[in-house]
C-alpha cells in the first residue's frame, strides 16, 4: 500500500543528492499535481484512464478476456475502460490523500469501525487481508489517520530512485513497510505482532512467494500464504478488509472479522469468496488487467503469450 502525502514529502530524506535529474523531475511532478484539488485529480486520473483502456494494449486485451471469462461476456469489452479510468483515479488520488483522511473523515465510512479498532487492543495480533479494489492506498492511510498503526510487507521497485521515492512516501504516512528483500522480514514481522501493529497484506496477485493454489471465481490461484502461516503460529485475528467507491470521490471500507479455527487454506478460500462478492458488486474497481491465473498448480509460469491463449481458450469453451 502506498500512501503519499506530498506536502510532507521529504526529498532530503531520500538522499536527494544521490537522484538522478530525471529522479528530481518525478518527484517535482508529484509534488505539482498533489498540490491540485483532490477531485480534480481524481477526474483527471479517470479520464487518463478510460483513454488509455480504449487501446488495443495486452493489458486491456487481458482485462477483456478476464471480464468476459468470470464477470459479463457481453459487458466485457464496455468495462475495460472503467477498469483503467479508476486506477487511473486511484493513482492521481494517492499523490495526496490527506484531503480524504482529515478528521471527521467525511469521504470515507467504515460501518463496523469500532469493532475492527476493538480487535488492535486486545493481546492477540492483527492480520488484516486486502487487494487492490477500489482505492487500497487510502485504506491504510485513513487506518493510520484514525491512530491505527499499519505495517505492510511489500516488493522493492527495480528502479532504486522509484523505490527511495517510495520509501520516503509511505515513511511520511507512518507505514512500516517490511520490504521481501530485507532477510530480517521475518523478525521484523514478529516483532510488529508483539508491539501491536497491523499487519496488512495485498494477496490478490500472483507473486513469486510461498503460496497456496486456491479457487479464485471457481479456478485455481496461486496465492501468498506464508503470513497466513507466520500468523496462525502466534495466535493472530484475520480480518478481511476491503476499499470500494460509492459515489464520487467518496469511500467505504468493507472490513470483518475470519471466523477462528480455519487452516491457512481455508481463510484463504473465505477471504477469496469476500473478494469475489466485492468485485461482483464493483466489477471496475479491481485490477484485471493483472495475470492472476498465470502459475499452475504442475509448478509452470505461463508466458504473457501462453496465458492469453489459455484465456483465449477458456472463453472459447465457455461460449
Amino acid at each position: 500500500m502506498v500512501d503519499a502525502s506530498l506536502a510532507s514529502l521529504n526529498t532530503e530524506s531520500i538522499e536527494t543528492e544521490r537522484l538522478s535529474v530525471h529522479a528530481r523531475l518525478l518527484i517535482g511532478c508529484i509534488r505539482a499535481i498533489g498540490a491540485l484539488p483532490f477531485s480534480l485529480r481524481s477526474t483527471l486520473g479517470g479520464a487518463i484512464g478510460y483513454i488509455v483502456g480504449l487501446f488495443p494494449i495486452r493489458e486491456a486485451l487481458i482485462a477483456r478476456l478476464h471480464l468476459s471469462l468470470f464477470i459479463s461476456e457481453k459487458h466485457a469489452k464496455r468495462l475495460v475502460p472503467h477498469v483503467f479510468a479508476n486506477l487511473g483515479r486511484s493513482i492521481l488520488e494517492s499523490f495526496n490523500l490527506q484531503p480524504r483522511i482529515r478528521s471527521p473523515f467525511p469521504y470515507v465510512s467504515c460501518p463496523n469501525w469500532d469493532r475492527i479498532e476493538g480487535f488492535t487492543k486486545e493481546a492477540r495480533p492483527v492480520i488484516a487481508l486486502t487487494a487492490h479494489t477500489g482505492n487500497w492506498d487510502l485504506l491504510a492511510a485513513y487506518a493510520i489517520a484514525r491512530g491505527m498503526p499499519i505495517s505492510t510487507v511489500g516488493k522493492e521497485a527495480r528502479n532504486p530512485h522509484l523505490q527511495a521515492t517510495l520509501r520516503s512516501v509511505r515513511d511520511a504516512y507512518g507505514i512500516e513497510t517490511i520490504w521481501r528483500s530485507d532477510r530480517s522480514g521475518v523478525k521484523r514481522i514478529v516483532n510488529c505482532f508483539k508491539n501491536k501493529r497491523v499487519m496488512a497484506a495485498l494477496i490478490d496477485q500472483d507473486t513469486r512467494v510461498d503460496s497456496s493454489f486456491i479457487p479464485f471465481f471457481g479456478v485455481p490461484a496461486k496465492t501468498p500464504s506464508a503470513l497466513i502461516d507466520l500468523g496462525k503460529r502466534f495466535n493472530a485475528r484475520f480480518v478481511s478488509a476491503f476499499m470500494v467507491r460509492t459515489k464520487g470521490s467518496r469511500f467505504e471500507i468493507l472490513a470483518e472479522e475470519i471466523p477462528d479455527g480455519l487452516s491457512s487454506d481455508e481463510i484463504l478460500a473465505e477471504y477469496h469468496s469476500r473478494l469475489e462478492k466485492v468485485i461482483r458488486a464493483h466489477p471496475t474497481q479491481w485490477v484485471w488487467f493483472h495475470k492472476r491465473w498465470r502459475s499452475k498448480d504442475d509448478g509452470t509460469t505461463l508466458s504473457t503469450r501462453e496465458y492469453l491463449a489459455w484465456l483465449e481458450s477458456q472463453c472459447a469453451a465457455h461460449t
